[in-house]
């Protein structure tokens, strides 16, 4: 295990690449994610959040930041800068492209397993501040 791992799943988000950052989870990776009441089961459903990501901030980049580890386990600051140019899911619906440029910080908790592949992580970051960025919805 190492850093690298962490700078292989961030280059491919960089690289605007679902495919290739989901190739660094395990084909049964569990994702526990703020935004999703549920938690995201399995590689192709790491590779779908990337894409409606990737369809809400189409020039998303992501910055990692200090990057701590405990044998298989690893913890990492992160920042997501983008622009809001396509629909966002969000627990109370779709919001609509607001055009508005978003900063938001968080950590990411991952569990590697023997093959490098994230088994399970678990992801923090501050929903209401993203959600107040964007603004009020329409209708709100």
């Amino acid at each position: 295990m190492s850093a690298s791992n962490f700078a292989k799943a961030v280059e491919a988000v960089n690289a605007h690449d679902p495919k290739g950052f989901a190739a660094t989870y395990a084909a049964d990776a569990v994702v526990h994610d703020p935004l999703y009441p549920q938690p995201l089961k399995g590689r192709d459903a790491v590779e779908q959040d990337m894409v409606e990501l990737l369809r809400a901030f189409p020039d998303a980049r992501f910055s990692l930041g200090p990057l701590l580890q405990d044998g298989a386990m690893f913890a990492a600051e992160f920042t997501l800068r983008g622009t809001h140019q396509g629909p966002l899911a969000s627990p109370e619906g779709e919001i609509p492209a607001t055009g508005r440029t978003i900063e938001n910080n968080g950590a990411v908790f991952s569990k590697f397993n023997a093959d490098g592949e994230v088994a399970e992580e678990h992801r923090y970051y501050d929903v209401a501040g993203l959600l107040a960025q964007l603004g009020p919805t329409p209708g709100a």
